[in-house]
């Protein structure tokens, strides 16, 4: 392992271990470090895509998918989780810049297909990309019972009933999403379906459900709200989503860990 490495294994090693020191920093702060970590990961990634180096910005995007999956469960409270993500966690992806001083560019994009990276449009007859409702999902859990006991379900939200982008029942839009070279966009996409629900009417897609008993914790992912879906590769990192069948009526989003991607089918 070089110097860099080193250095950088022992920065994660740190940061891990002011997060499970009880009590040492309030939530608040956590979730500050947190972002501040995903925001210096985005400038990583932003400069590995600049410099082409598309390796690198997969590898960089795995991390970041990981601190994110680590701020979720620290919000939840799923201590099985964060002690699974702890591996992960602890041997980053080792990144070093062409020249540390250069300055941070855009990610270059190739000639054809969407204008931002990791975002779901649908192609249209035209040969245009028209978006989908773009939203930042937030975290809600329900349950726990009495003194910690009993379950909890862990659920994304995003505002109101139904989303403005529609599509008629049994029709097949064409989803595209482009990612960088050498990028698996199964690991970034999925594709799941909302329920409209609580006093307010907004969407919720349940993620995991958990439950504690005296010494026992169990965690598990939901995914009977999940839908099937495929990738096809169109060229210049563009990728075709396909779903086995036309959607029934309902409220959908592609996730991409907390950006969502919604629309509707049916009027």
């Amino acid at each position: 392992m070089n110097t860099i490495a080193r250095l950088h294994r022992t920065c994660i090693i740190g940061v891990l271990s002011a997060l499970f020191i009880i009590g040492s920093v309030t939530a608040h702060a956590q979730a500050e470090g947190l972002d501040a970590h995903i925001r210096e990961l985005d400038r990583r990634i932003a400069q590995a895509a600049a410099e082409q180096n598309y390796a690198a910005a997969a590898g960089l995007q795995r991390d970041r998918a990981n601190w994110v999956a680590l701020k979720e469960a620290i919000a939840d409270n799923d201590a099985v989780r964060i002690l699974s993500l702890q591996q992960a966690l602890a041997n980053p992806y080792v990144y070093e810049a062409a020249g540390a001083t250069a300055p941070v560019a855009a990610p270059r994009t190739g000639a054809g297909g969407p204008e931002f990276m990791h975002q779901v449009y649908t192609l249209e007859a035209d040969g245009s990309y028209r978006p989908l409702e773009k939203e930042e999902g937030s975290r809600s859990s329900s349950g726990g019972g009495y003194a910690g006991f009993g379950g909890r379900v862990s659920s994304m939200k995003i505002p109101g009933d139904r989303s403005n982008v529609r599509f008629p029942v049994g029709t097949t839009p064409r989803f595209v999403v482009k990612t960088y070279p050498g990028q698996d966009p199964s690991d970034l996409i999925e594709l799941v379906r909302f329920e409209v629900r609580g006093a307010r009417k907004d969407r919720y897609v349940d993620m995991s459900k958990s439950s504690h008993a005296f010494h026992h914790h169990s965690s598990s992912e939901v995914t009977d709200n999940r839908v099937r879906i495929a990738f096809t590769n169109l060229g210049d990192q563009v990728y075709a989503i396909t779903t086995d069948s036309a959607l029934p009526d309902g409220e959908y989003a592609f996730l991409n860990g907390q950006k969502v991607f919604a629309f509707g089918v049916g009027e």
